[in-house]
């Protein structure tokens, strides 16, 4: 008889719309959001060395806001945030279980990746954001919402790889097989609303106390 993870399977891969391609749905984002890097990238001008900084700054703001969001609306319920609990919590966590995490197909990337029109999103939330702060200092502007959209497109890349099929030969690069196995944990039941939140880099969970490790299990076990 199926588990609740196959009976799940089956009805969300039933409901997926037969004009989805998971293909076509990663190249969009990559390609919409390497555009608007191109674009934020093409506007720095005679950079001066301390404005290199602003990329750091947005690799460490974008590890916070991703905590902040996987957290607090991935796996909390708010009024504002129902549509994404559900994708998350209520789909992806329930497609994906601890020893069930490998994609079967690309149709499976419907329930991997975000909503296409969620990177639209963000890349006016990066333009909003060059457009104030360019009144300010144009080069931190661009170098910073290029790094933020650059984070998000990151994050995507690294989530598609927590979800590879064990065999595929990127799964064992060193910080990719540590990351699969936190995100791994992650979606453990009794961890998920707990720990390790960060998908591309565990900073804001180690900052906060939420980074949990356990061994990786022994391949030939």
């Amino acid at each position: 008889m199926p588990d609740a993870t196959d009976r799940f399977r089956v009805r969300y891969r039933a409901g997926i719309s037969r004009h989805y391609h998971g293909l076509m749905h990663g190249v969009f984002v990559l390609a919409y959001g390497a555009a608007w890097i191109g674009f934020f990238v093409s506007q720095v001008n005679s950079l001066r060395s301390w404005e290199w900084l602003a990329i750091a700054v947005g690799l460490v703001l974008f590890n916070l806001g991703e905590y902040g969001v996987h957290r607090g609306l991935g796996h909390r319920k708010h009024a504002l945030g129902t549509l994404f609990y559900k994708r998350h919590t209520g789909d992806h966590h329930s497609f994906f279980v601890m020893d069930r995490m490998p994609f079967e197909s690309l149709r499976d990337w419907r329930v991997v990746l975000f909503p296409a029109w969620l990177i639209v999103l963000f890349s006016l939330l990066a333009l909003a954001i060059w457009a104030l702060l360019s009144l300010w200092n144009a080069n931190v502007a661009a170098l910073l919402s290029a790094t933020l959209l650059g984070g998000y497109l990151l994050y995507e890349v690294m989530h598609l790889c927590e979800h590879l099929p064990d065999q595929h030969p990127i799964t064992r690069l060193p910080g990719i097989a540590h990351m699969r196995h936190l995100h791994a944990l992650h979606h453990r039941r009794d961890l998920m609303t707990t720990r390790n939140f960060n998908l591309v880099f565990p900073l804001t969970d180690w900052l906060l106390g939420t980074l949990h490790w356990e061994p990786m299990p022994r391949k030939d076990q």
